[in-house]
């Protein structure tokens, strides 16, 4: 018997994630067997009846997208998300020539580049996300299908 229901399945489902939900494709879930969708509901029926006295948010806006680490984003992936790189101490000032130009990189570049998003500064080791197709498609008023393996 499991003493402490904060241990149990659903936390060993999340693994070591932080997610704080589980986004469930409707189009996956109405492909799957009636039978199966019945239990479904019944248990989303159940969480929603034994929970009706928690505050819930009116909605959620879901977007697929695709995590990178901060520190390992290409140039185009920080324009994209909005981050800035610092590589210099200070400024590159203008008009100097390439080899000018050269030594003043060498003699003011930052061990580690620092980032930032809307002023506020990002650890390299952060994650991000970007926008993304999602492959599943849309579940078109009920009429979408994709065949489940089910063993």
């Amino acid at each position: 018997m499991n003493r402490n229901p904060t241990d149990g399945p659903i936390h060993a489902h999340f693994g070591l994630s932080y997610c704080n939900y589980e986004v469930l494709h409707r189009t996956l879930m109405q492909s799957m067997p009636t039978e199966w969708q019945e239990r479904m509901v019944a248990c989303l029926d159940e969480l929603q009846a034994a929970f009706s006295h928690v505050p819930q948010p009116e909605i959620f806006d879901v977007h697929a997208a695709t995590e990178y680490i901060v520190g390992e984003m290409s140039d185009a992936q920080l324009e994209q998300a909005g981050i800035t790189e610092e590589l210099y101490d200070e400024p590159v000032p203008e008009g100097l020539g390439p080899f000018d130009l050269a030594d003043w990189r060498e003699e003011h570049a930052k061990p580690q580049p620092t980032y930032s998003r809307d002023g506020i500064e990002l650890d390299r080791h952060e994650r991000v996300l970007l926008p993304a197709t999602d492959p599943v498609p849309h579940y078109n008023r009920g009429r979408t299908y994709i065949k489940p393996r089910i063993a």
